[in-house]
């Protein structure tokens, strides 16, 4: 009866076996609704990509710092006061 009863619990697709089966069917259901998740993120943007300039020039500037040809681009440099000389 012993030896039947560890079987069930720790045997080859015993309960401990089973149990570590559903904790990992578990994470990986977590991981593809975070997959999928993403996924939807980028369908949208690669869709705002293709079809919206207002979207496509918000890149432009923000991500990849470019101007449009009338616009000027001022670039300053930062002026540091000069330090005290002790004497």
């Amino acid at each position: 009866m012993v030896i039947l009863a560890f079987l069930i619990l720790y045997g080859k697709n015993g309960f401990m076996d089973g149990n570590r089966l559903r904790l990992q069917e578990e994470s990986i259901i977590n991981e593809n609704i975070a997959i999928n998740d993403a996924n939807r993120v980028l369908e949208r943007k690669v869709g705002r990509l293709k079809s919206d300039l207002g979207y496509i020039e918000h890149i432009a500037r923000h991500e990849l710092g470019m101007v449009a040809k009338d616009e000027l681009v001022f670039r300053f440099q930062d002026i540091k006061p000069e330090e005290k000389k002790v004497k």
